[in-house]
């Protein structure tokens, strides 16, 4: 009877775990839970702030509650902590009225609302000389462009602060966390809405008195500041020694609540894990759940972990990367090598959903220079993967902008993805070998590099020698405002025009007051 019973037992299909992932995650999903926790309750996470360490730790926690082993891992220190708090401005005259600002992280404030009358920045001696002695106090209306060209005069005066615009209705925010603690910034910097910007110039020609009062509270902290990645292991079943890497960084910039970059890639990440906990999934190999910070300061966090850990790359298959934003995981580059693999391996996500569709796209080597922390994996031969992403979000609209709020996430993407993250890695991970390298980059796909720094606002502050910029003509204290006629806002906007190039792109600068075009060519 007992052999009977057992030969019964035998005969029973055991569930398809790709099935109870699907279905977990159509009914149950907790991405939006956990995407409104990191954003709403945490708040944004710039790389030094406490809430990042915060972000970290319950991260962490969440990792633990479904069964993980997670750990905090130190990556390195910064010399100045940086927490942004509230922050409001208005026009008081010659009529009341609330405007939109934003500053850049790691700068200064204002200690207490500060209220100053309104003075266009002059743009040559002349006009200095004719404003100088108003400039005591008050707020320095500067050109939609700059850079600040009486920058020593404005500290002599004893300006209120400086306020700019990028020309649009949009506010980016960067900021330089190169600071020393004996030589914090002090002077104010904010940047405004286009139009409201340009309506205060307006009252301003019309020979009114504009008034502004500005609030801004920010805390700089003496380091040093620990920084972390988080990482949450599920231990492979026969291969527990190799690995499928699945994450995002969790760090953000703090102009809103860093939601499409990256917390949606936190939250699918966070729910790629419990999917396949919850579900009992028992990989081959062992798939590591990463949360790199320090991304947008230059892959700092996923750059020293490899560093601190070269024996892993050749054990890790792959490096699978939601950095995105809110719109559907539709598909993965992969190299010739790779394509039948993974047509074969990944079948249940091209059938996973008629309305997000999933593709294998063949591509010669993998594309590096976009940005994110596969980029890290790729430069140290280990195969990383951008999940390409389709849907009806604006990316730009909130990237880096005052607009990276919860409300920018579309839920169905968001559940969508996590499902497609899931599956992916689980069967990545019970590949027979791991994915093969063979061409893993091509030398059209290596980032090119303008050969430049850059100051906040886009300004040269350094030009390479021998580099693209310096045999165009490119001069420290240009400031780099299109790319190929492409507004540029920020580096990383920059990053991803540059790669997207051809061999010949245009450059539009503003140098000594004028907007000049200059062509540049790369090898």
């Amino acid at each position: 009877m007992m052999l009977r019973a057992l030969l019964l037992l035998l005969l029973i299909p055991t569930s398809d775990p790709v099935e109870s992932i699907v279905k977990e995650g159509r009914s149950n999903s907790q991405v939006m839970a956990y995407l409104d926790h990191l954003v709403n309750k945490i708040g944004p996470r710039l790389t030094s702030s406490t809430n990042l360490t915060k972000a970290c730790e319950w991260t962490r926690s969440e990792f633990e509650k479904m069964g993980l082993k997670a750990r905090l891992e130190e990556w390195g220190q910064f010399a100045v902590g940086f927490d942004r708090g509230p922050w409001s401005a208005k026009m008081i005259e010659p009529e009341a009225k609330e405007l939109t600002i934003g500053f850049n992280a790691w700068s200064a404030g204002t200690n207490g609302p500060v209220t100053g009358h309104a003075v266009v920045a002059p743009t040559s001696d002349e006009e200095l000389s004719k404003v100088k002695e108003s400039l005591k106090g008050a707020w320095v209306m500067s050109s939609a462009r700059g850079p600040e060209k009486y920058r020593v005069a404005y500290d002599e005066a004893g300006i209120a602060g400086v306020i700019r615009t990028e020309g649009s209705e949009l506010i980016h925010t960067g900021g330089s966390a190169r600071l020393e603690w004996e030589k914090l910034p002090t002077r104010v910097t904010v940047t405004m809405l286009g139009s409201q910007h340009q309506q205060i110039l307006d009252l301003l020609k019309q020979g009114k008195e504009v008034k502004i009062a500005i609030d801004i509270k920010v805390e700089f902290k003496q380091g040093p500041i620990k920084v972390y990645n988080v990482i949450a292991e599920l231990p492979g079943t026969e291969k527990p020694d190799e690995y499928v890497v699945v994450g995002g960084h969790i760090d953000s910039w703090d102009g809103a609540t860093g939601t499409t970059d990256n917390g949606t890639g936190v939250s699918t990440t966070l729910e790629a894990a419990r999917l396949l906990t919850k579900t009992g999934a028992k990989p081959k190999r062992t798939i590591r759940f990463m949360l790199w910070s320090g991304e947008e300061q230059g892959l700092l966090g996923s750059r020293a972990y490899i560093k601190a850990h070269p024996e892993e790359n050749a054990k890790i298959s792959a490096v699978l990367v939601h950095d995105g934003g809110t719109n559907y995981a539709s598909g993965l580059n992969a190299t010739e090598a790779m394509a039948p693999i993974f047509e074969k391996a990944l079948q249940p996500l091209l059938s996973l959903d008629d309305a997000m569709g999933f593709v294998i796209r063949k591509v010669p080597g993998l594309p590096r220079g976009i940005g994110s922390d596969h980029d890290a994996y790729l430069a140290a031969g280990v195969p990383g993967f951008f999940w390409l992403q389709a849907g009806k979000a604006k990316y730009n609209f909130g990237h880096h902008t005052q607009h990276d709020v919860y409300e920018r996430a579309v839920p169905e993407y968001q559940r969508h993805t996590s499902m497609v993250v899931a599956i992916g890695a689980l069967r990545i991970a019970d590949l027979p070998e791991l994915l093969p390298r063979t061409n893993l980059t091509s030398t059209q796909t290596k980032r090119r590099m303008l050969g430049v720094g850059l100051d906040t606002d886009l300004t040269i502050t350094e030009v390479a020698k021998d580099s693209p910029a310096e045999k165009a003509g490119l001069k420290i204290g240009d400031r780099l405002l299109k790319f190929n006629g492409q507004q540029i806002g920020d580096t990383i906007m920059l990053g991803q025009a540059i790669q997207s190039a051809g061999k010949e792109a245009k450059v539009l600068i503003h140098r000594d007051g004028k907007d000049v075009e200059i062509p540049v060519a790369f090898d």
